[in-house]
């Protein structure tokens, strides 16, 4: 391993580190009607990272040589989370239903995947051939099964009897989820800046 090898993996793993402390700071916001909510908060954190996320897949898709329209389709995705997760600021800030954008993204995603299915092998190949396809897999379960377990109010009901507070289910919920975009981003990163000269599926014909 050279010396720069070790010196980006210790970068990246520090960044990591500190991106998961630093999501924490909702928590840190006071209890004043002057500020912020801690549930705004972590909303508009989720919308950043998945915006950010968004706009590395779109950076990277030209580069992406045959697999750029599934760049695209990533992009599109992360929009649409996006717009699921901070749809109330969105709406409040912009007067526009949700519903008309995942309406579009929608059939931009169905068209998009339908014209280039036959590029799709190659797409996934690139994408777990990376370890940044690890971030993707642990978010996806961090969202799908550990929010969902853990954002169960029988769970905390169980756990706390008497101490049981309504907002604790949403508020654990809330925090995993911002981890998880946060991890999509991380993996995001790790496949949108890799060198492109070791992309296998640049000269490849199909």
């Amino acid at each position: 391993m050279t010396s720069a090898s070790w010196k980006k993996r210790l970068l990246i793993l520090v960044l990591i580190i500190l991106g998961s402390i630093a999501i924490l700071f909702p928590a840190w916001i006071p209890e004043d009607a002057r500020v912020v909510t801690e549930d705004s908060a972590v909303e508009g954190l989720q919308w950043v990272l998945l915006l950010t996320a968004a706009a590395f897949w779109l950076g990277a898709a030209r580069s992406a040589f045959k697999t750029g329209p599934f760049y695209r389709i990533m992009a599109a995705l992360c929009l649409a989370g996006a717009f699921g997760e901070g749809d109330r600021l969105f709406e409040e800030l912009f007067h526009i239903q949700v519903d008309y954008i995942f309406a579009v993204l929608a059939l931009y995603v169905v068209v998009s995947f339908h014209r280039n299915r036959r590029r799709f092998p190659l797409f996934f190949t690139e994408i777990t051939s990376q370890a940044a396809a690890g971030f993707f897999a642990s978010a996806l379960m961090m969202i799908y099964v550990l929010a969902r377990a853990l954002g169960s109010p029988l769970l905390w009901q169980a756990t706390l009897g008497k101490r049981y507070h309504r907002d604790i289910p949403d508020t654990v919920q809330g925090y995993v989820e911002l981890l998880a975009c946060y991890l999509l981003l991380i993996g995001t990163l790790g496949i949108c800046l890799r060198p492109r000269k070791h992309d296998f599926t640049a000269g490849e014909q199909l």
